[in-house]
Formats: C-alpha cells, sequence, structure tokens
C-alpha cells in the first residue's frame, strides 16, 4: 500500500520523497532452500519525510501479515550475547525508574522469543508478551512466556489486561517503528496502562540514522523511523508525556523514550532541547537528504570496484552477518552469489537458508576457517569490532572490510 499521509501527524500536504532505494523484498523474509525456484516478490523502497511533525517514514507498507506470519521470521531477541547484555540493562533501568512492584504487569509488544519480558518476570512481576509471529510466540511459550500471538491492537491489549490487570508499564523495543497504524495501536496502549503507569519504548533515531549513516536500517519492516519531533507529537495525541529521553548506541543508534500518563510529569525542558538539537543539523530540511541520497550512491560504487577487483584476482569473499540491515546493503548494493560466495550468521534460524533477494547462503562462522575465506564484508558492521575479534581469535588471515 502506498502512503498518502503522515502516519504520526495524518496530514498529506507536508510529504516529500527524500530517499529511494530502489526495489527491495522484505529484509527479514529469509528464504529455504526449496523456494528459490519461486518468484520472491520486491517491493519500492522509498522514504518520505514529514514537514510538518518530523516523521520519516517508508511510502510503501508491506503488510504486517507477510512481514511476521506468511514468512520465515527469523530475528531472534536473543540472537548474540550483546543483545542479552542489552535486555538485561533495560529491564534493570526501566524497573528502577518507574519502580517497578512484584504485583505489577508488565506488557511486551513485538515480544519476539520473550526474553525481554522473562528478565521482568524473573522481578516478580506478571509478564505479559504480544507478538504476531506464530515461530516466535511458540518459542516465547517454551520459555514459560505468557505470549499472546496477534499484532498490538485492542483485542490483544484486552486479553493483556482481563488477565492480569492494566499495565505499570508497556514497552516495545525497535517496534514502534515496525507499526503502520500508529495511532489506532497507540490508542489500544494507552487504554491498557494503569492510571500510574508508564510507556517506554526504543525506536531508531533519525538523527542518528543521518549523522551516523545508517542507511541500512531503512528496510520494509521499519516502517519509521523517529525523531523526538515526530514521537513527541504521537505520545501528546494520545496523553503520554515524555518524562525522559536518552540517546543509546543499541542498533548504532536509537532514542529510548520514557513516557507517563501524568500531564504534570512532561519534561518540556528535555524535549524541546532534544528538538533544538535537530533542527541543527537539519534534519527537517530535504537538503539534508539529499546530500545523504548521494553519499550513498558514491559508496555503492567505490565498494563495487573493489570487491570486482578482488573477485577478478579470484579472492572467497564471504559476508558476516545476516541481520535485515544487511539485506538493505545486499540488495542496493545488488551484491548476490556471484560475488558473495556465502554469509555467516549465528542464528539457528538462519543457518541453512539464503538472504532474500540476493540468494546467498547462510553458514554458521566456522565455514570461513574451513573454507579458506580470504576477505570477510562486514554486513553487521554495527557489531563489527565483536565480530572482527571473535573471528581473530582463530583465524587472522581475513581481510576485513567494513562498507559503512
Amino acid at each position: 500500500m502506498v502512503a498518502t499521509k503522515c502516519i504520526v501527524c495524518e496530514k498529506s500536504s507536508n510529504l516529500k520523497r527524500v530517499i529511494e532505494l530502489g526495489f527491495h523484498p522484505p529484509a527479514d523474509t529469509f528464504v529455504k532452500k526449496g523456494q528459490l525456484l519461486k518468484p520472491q516478490k520486491f517491493y519500492p523502497l522509498n522514504c518520505l519525510l514529514c514537514t510538518y511533525c518530523g516523521h520519516f517514514q517508508n511510502e510503501y507498507f508491506v503488510s504486517g501479515e507477510e512481514r511476521y506470519i506468511e514468512s520465515n521470521y527469523s530475528y531472534t531477541s536473543s540472537n548474540s550475547p550483546s543483545a542479552m547484555a542489552h535486555w538485561d540493562e533495560f529491564a534493570d533501568t526501566v524497573s528502577k525508574h518507574i519502580k517497578l512492584k512484584k504485583s505489577d504487569h508488565v506488557i511486551e509488544f513485538g515480544s519476539n522469543d520473550g526474553y525481554l519480558t522473562l528478565q521482568f518476570k524473573k522481578k516478580g512481576a506478571k509478564g505479559t508478551g504480544i507478538d504476531p509471529s506464530p515461530i516466535m510466540s511458540d518459542v516465547a511459550r517454551k520459555s514459560g512466556v505468557n505470549a499472546i500471538e496477534g499484532f498490538i491492537g485492542k483485542d490483544t491489549i484486552a486479553k493483556a489486561v482481563k488477565k492480569n490487570g492494566k499495565a505499570k508499564l508497556i514497552c516495545g523495543n525497535n517496534v514502534l517503528n515496525h507499526i503502520e497504524d500508529l495511532n489506532i495501536a497507540m490508542k489500544a496502549i494507552r487504554s491498557g496502562i494503569a492510571d500510574d503507569g508508564y510507556f517506554v519504548v526504543e525506536v531508531p533515531s533519525l538523527k542518528d540514522t543521518i549523522e551516523k549513516y545508517l542507511f541500512d536500517m531503512i528496510f520494509h519492516e521499519h516502517i519509521s523511523t523517529f525523531s523526538v519531533k515526530s514521537i513527541d507529537y504521537l505520545l501528546k495525541k494520545h496523553a503520554l508525556f515524555i518524562t525522559k529521553v536518552k540517546n543509546i548506541p543499541y542498533h548504532g543508534g536509537s532514542l529510548r523514550v520514557y513516557a507517563s500518563t501524568k500531564k504534570s510529569d512532561y519534561n518540556k525542558k528535555e524535549v524541546e532541547k532534544q528538538i533544538q538539537s535537530e533542527e541543527k543539523i537539519k534534519l527537517f530540511e530535504t537538503q539534508t537528504y539529499k546530500a545523504f541520497m548521494d553519499k550513498i550512491i558514491k559508496d555503492k560504487n567505490d565498494l563495487l570496484a573493489i570487491l570486482y577487483a578482488l573477485k577478478k584476482q579470484g579472492k572467497k569473499i564471504a559476508a558476516i552477518g545476516g541481520g535485515a540491515r544487511s539485506n538493505t546493503l545486499l540488495n542496493f548494493y545488488r551484491l548476490d552469489n556471484t560475488v558473495i560466495d556465502f554469509l555467516t550468521d549465528a542464528s539457528k534460524h538462519k543457518i541453512g537458508k539464503y538472504t532474500p533477494g540476493s540468494n546467498i547462503l547462510i553458514k554458521n562462522d566456522e565455514a570461513l576457517h574451513k573454507e579458506n575465506i580470504d576477505v570477510g564484508l562486514i554486513t553487521a558492521w554495527n557489531i563489527g569490532k565483536y565480530l572482527v575479534n571473535k573471528i581473530k581469535e582463530t583465524n587472522n588471515k581475513i581481510h576485513f572490510i567494513v562498507p559503512v
């Protein structure tokens, strides 16, 4: 579906197309061997900027059913030690900030394999996970999480509230940005928060995306990238008031936003300070994105020249890291299995499958050592240092290239 209005402020006249990355398959739809001869669906990956409320969103929406239910959805919250450490810290920090008690109810939407919900349960809280993926909901239940299968909405919130009461905390991490009908979802979320409750989310930061050049964080699952200006606008529409904003490095650059049901808790000074920093770098001006797009194209051409030269020399090249962002890079650069011998990833849900669009076989990390790889292209560059150090422990002969 093509967007005709901003999904935050719902105005249409202020939308400007600022990014064009061509046609891509949904980035988290890894392909099984038996599916390779079947057609794969590609959709335009363009982005729009709302110059009124400062929101940045995809122009074309792929349905949630196709992204999470019909596909072999493979992302897991507990996919690495660094990820688990992040969720442990989130549970500890947020619990202290909102003064979470053992009798309190925590609802996590987009709960995935249930790892974060489980951390709140370990603190004695009543935990409910909500996730549309049948695969991930099943994984969560097996770990002991009360998982409701479905999209965040009035029905799933009502089920959670009926079982455990209204929530002291409703949280979502890197999932609010996956929702197309933001205002409908926020209305449902607001209905499930207790009078003294909080809404806490982590979302991709538009400021970090531009300043840190995180173009590969753009893909169909990421419908939105938030500025403080746009998320403040959205939350106020639903009687939620920002008390704290923290800039965190996770996923290359994210916002952790705390919001209270009490208008008196609104931290106007902090919000205005954050918005001023966004305006300072011209985040809401279209020329900023013209320069960003020009750099994306130049870097693509430069990297392809290097890789083609290495391939001509007979070098074996492996990509390292099979996240959704890796697929944005591979598909925009048009890197497929004629250039990349294989890709490695630690997730058991991805090994043995193929990357969408580029059709590169995914193997475990041991293949880097067994198959005499000459060059490692770090596609999961956000954890590039960790990956390089890990690989060098057993193989210091590989030459690494970090594309971003």
